[in-house]
């Protein structure tokens, strides 16, 4: 495969085509910095665009530049590798099989790439950090139209966690820790990230009550009696369907998480819920990884 001199990454890659791309260190390099660099090259620093001399290499082969300013930075500055001793090969698969669905665990990723479970490990939690800052932007966004809300527990014993889940339908979906289901935690959750006059569907929980006196159109579903839609657009179905395809790769693949690390893997799933109308996701990860948004 060939990619012409504008084109960062093909629109539709196999780890095949991915691998005949890394196969050296130079190439993978050069296709990180052409992603990194897409607008010119800038400095962190002043902002200054192609204001910038080469100045040496890194350890790992990483270009590093100085600007008028005198700043001095380097092709992994600002990204998730910055400071991080990684093999650029490693990075470039984790990656595309982070982005894939189901996502991988350390220990088939160490098979796959021929490393140690904890090299992998180390690799895919920090892809996952990643994760938690790039999905912040979508908790600035104020929700609208028809939102489905309720709570789900991850995990077990000691590593248990409760989350409220807000979803608007057909875009994006939020996820917050939460210690308690009172009215002050859940419906706060509701008054910062839904705008009033939506419509909003919930469970009976008596948190729920008084939704309607705060400007919301507030439509409840009696799961205890098994009432799960009233027709006319009204149930949580695709909220439940959020938490159940979460919670099957959370103890289908993953086998259970520890709560330290557990929202790393909550991220992951939301980060991927919400670019899920996006046709290709490995080129859009590698665009946010790289050259992550500056809102992020």
């Amino acid at each position: 495969m060939v990619l012409s001199k504008y084109q960062l990454t093909p629109p539709l890659m196999t780890i095949f085509e991915l691998m005949k791309l890394i196969q050296t260190k130079e190439t993978a390099i050069k296709i990180f910095q052409r992603i990194r660099w897409q607008n010119g090259i800038l400095c962190p620093r002043c902002g200054a665009y192609e204001s910038v001399e080469k100045h040496s290499k890194n350890g790992l082969g990483f270009q590093k530049y100085r600007c008028i300013c005198g700043h001095i930075f380097s092709d992994t500055s600002g990204t998730v590798l910055h400071k991080r001793r990684i093999d650029i090969g490693h990075f470039f698969i984790a990656l595309y099989e982070l982005s894939q669905t189901k996502g991988i665990t350390s220990v088939e990723l160490g098979k796959r790439l021929g490393i140690r479970q904890k090299k992998a490990w180390t690799i895919l939690t920090l892809l996952r950090g990643q994760c938690r800052e790039l999905i912040k932007p979508y908790y600035e966004l104020m929700m609208r139209g028809v939102v489905e809300t309720d709570e789900a527990y991850y995990g077990k014993g000691k590593n248990s966690q409760m989350f409220q889940g807000i979803l608007q339908r057909g875009q994006h979906a939020i996820v917050i820790p939460i210690q308690d289901r009172t009215e002050k935690t859940l419906k706060g959750n509701i008054k910062r990230h839904v705008q009033k006059h939506s419509y909003v569907m919930t469970d009976t929980a008596s948190a729920y009550g008084s939704l309607c006196c705060s400007g919301y159109t507030h439509f409840t579903l009696n799961h205890s009696e098994e009432e799960y839609s009233k027709g006319d657009g009204i149930h949580e179905n695709t909220q439940e369907g959020f938490w159940g395809n979460q919670k099957k790769i959370l103890y289908g693949i993953h086998h259970g998480v520890s709560k330290k690390y557990l929202f790393n893997y909550v991220s992951e799933f939301v980060l991927k819920y919400n670019l899920r109308q996006a046709k290709f996701t490995f080129p859009t990860f590698l665009n946010l990884f790289i050259n992550p948004p500056l809102t992020c």
